[in-house]
């Protein structure tokens, strides 16, 4: 079978492009209930809980790395085509404008936004069932070959280091020589 999904690298590249060193978050996201979502304009982030009033905590896929999902806003955006209405049906507690590519934040990168410290993890982030039944198929794909070759379509998934408050504008910047091995 031959692998035709790099046509999607075409629509990959043809999104505005990312801050590599400081970004900032455009919207907060709470999962408060199956289907539901709260955009507040600020998150309490508590190591080991997540977002406070957020549904990680009893979540059946909750686990250590994997207690904040970022996204890049501008991917999101196309997925949603443009409607920014539906951003936050994506899940994820921080939509960003930052390079989220494994270049640029290898696992073990920290984070600095807001008053929280955020630590990428090796823990991939992927689309699952609920995201291609809200954003459809094609999406789906074309988030998973961004996924393969390094760019992180779906984003990434951090720990909390350091417990802080995040509001949207807040700026969110790479700590480099931080992470394992710095």
């Amino acid at each position: 079978m031959i692998d035709l999904s790099w046509r999607f690298d075409f629509w990959f590249n043809a999104l505005p492009r990312s801050p590599r060193e400081r970004g900032s978050v455009h919207t907060l996201v709470l999962r408060t209930g199956p289907g539901l979502r709260a955009t507040p304009e600020e998150l309490e982030l508590v190591p080991g809980r997540g977002a406070v009033g957020d549904a990680w905590v009893g979540h059946p896929h909750s686990e250590p790395g994997n207690e904040l999902a970022l996204m890049n806003v501008h991917v999101l955006r196309a997925v949603c085509e443009g409607d920014d209405s539906r951003m936050s049906l994506s899940g994820d507690n921080l939509l960003v404008d930052l390079d989220l590519s494994e270049e640029n934040l290898p696992p073990g990168t920290l984070l600095s936004v807001g008053t929280a410290l955020l630590r990428v993890s090796p823990t991939p982030h992927r689309p699952c069932k609920k995201f291609v039944e809200r954003f459809g198929a094609t999406a789906a794909k074309r988030i998973a070959r961004a996924n393969r070759i390094g760019r992180r379509g779906r984003g990434v998934l951090c720990t909390i280091e350091r417990p802080g408050r995040v509001r949207r504008g807040d700026a969110i910047e790479v700590l480099r020589g931080t992470g394992p091995g710095a």
